[in-house]
């Protein structure tokens, strides 16, 4: 059994009670942190199920930060194995529902979280990157702003509401693929609760995702099976186990690339495993797997994360596959350090 922080286990406790959720609109209100819809809450009948599953994902579960630490993108070939690699560092940095000993709410409540995610290799799109905010809009009706940095003119540019459903940096992920599912439920038209059943899922991943001292080369991606095709699939080694996981089905809005998005996510906790992609002609598009693992931050906070995430194109038999020795709760990382302006920072050679 995995169990979440202790800080967590009691917010989630303490407040749960207190969150209210509206079928009209399908929003959530009155949460402050925790887990805003305890498992022993969710009933399969409930034809609001499935949006409640979604905004348990979408409460913060990473304590306060979430760091992606040598996050790597890994192009693959199905056919004839890697391509080419890109490296980026990212942060999110959540304003809602922090457990890291501080206030639990930073600012005035208007924001959720904020997003960095800049390239630092290859030199051809080192200092790329974006940063987001993500407002406190249960209706979605705000979209999230986001800005581009663009080193040809060494500026930023702000991009449009649609951003959250493009591509990052031309891989095979979009940046609603985040975390297999990073939208609010009310941005997709509706959330399905299909059921409950058991999977195989990878829990336990091991705790070095990105093996620095093997840069350019295949082992310095342990945990995906490089060597063998078709090469974007978990290594051998990696252990699979059986996790019980809600099945959601999600339609998204009519201009998203995706007709149809199913999410197997763990039952005890908010985790997403699996997923499966439609496009607009109803045909599978794109499958899915998140290598996760139990992780402890550097203030001590227990946190489940994604550390290695194969993004497979089947259509194309193409994958992403990114990897990352992520770590919840940073120590000394502050509001300002997930910033436009740190953004243009470390995007111009900055730290």
């Amino acid at each position: 059994k995995i169990e979440m922080d202790p800080k967590y286990v009691a917010a989630t406790r303490e407040h749960a009670r207190d969150v209210k959720f509206d079928p009209a609109d399908r929003t959530m209100s009155g949460w402050k942190a925790g887990m805003p819809f305890p498992p022993d809450t969710i009933k399969l009948d409930d034809p609001n199920a499935g949006d409640k599953v979604i905004w348990n994902l979408r409460a913060a579960t990473y304590g306060a930060t979430m760091d992606l630490r040598d996050i790597s993108f890994v192009f693959i070939s199905g056919s004839t194995g890697v391509e080419r690699v890109q490296r980026w560092q990212s942060r999110r940095y959540y304003m809602e529902g922090r457990l890291d000993g501080g206030p639990m709410t930073e600012g005035d409540g208007s924001i959720t979280q904020k997003t960095y995610l800049f390239a630092t290799s290859p030199q051809d799109i080192r200092g790329l990157g974006t940063f987001s905010i993500r407002y406190n809009d249960p209706t979605s009706a705000k979209p999230d702003d986001t800005w581009a940095y663009l080193k040809s003119v060494r500026r930023t540019r702000r991009l449009s509401g649609g951003a959250w459903m493009d591509p990052i940096g031309g891989t095979d992920q979009l940046y609603d693929d985040w975390d297999i599912w990073d939208a609010f439920p009310t941005k997709y038209r509706a959330n399905k609760l299909i059921g409950k059943r058991w999977v195989f899922a990878i829990a336990h991943s091991p705790l070095v995702s990105v093996d620095n001292s093997k840069r350019d080369t295949p082992a310095e991606f342990p945990s995906v099976g490089l060597t063998e095709a078709p090469h974007y699939f978990p290594a051998k080694h990696i252990e699979w186990e059986p996790r019980e996981v809600y099945v959601v089905e999600g339609t998204p809005p009519p201009e998203h690339p995706y007709s149809k998005k199913v999410v197997y996510m763990e039952v005890d906790f908010p985790r997403p495993y699996l997923g499966e992609m439609y496009d607009q002609k109803g045909e599978f598009w794109k499958y899915m797997i998140f290598q996760n693992r139990p992780d402890i931050g550097d203030d001590g906070y227990k946190a489940v994360m994604p550390v290695v995430g194969h993004v497979i194109d089947v259509k194309r038999n193409h994958s992403t596959t990114w990897s990352a020795n992520m770590k919840a709760n940073p120590k000394g990382v502050k509001e300002s350090d997930v910033s436009l302006s740190k953004l243009e920072e470390v995007a111009t050679g900055g730290r």
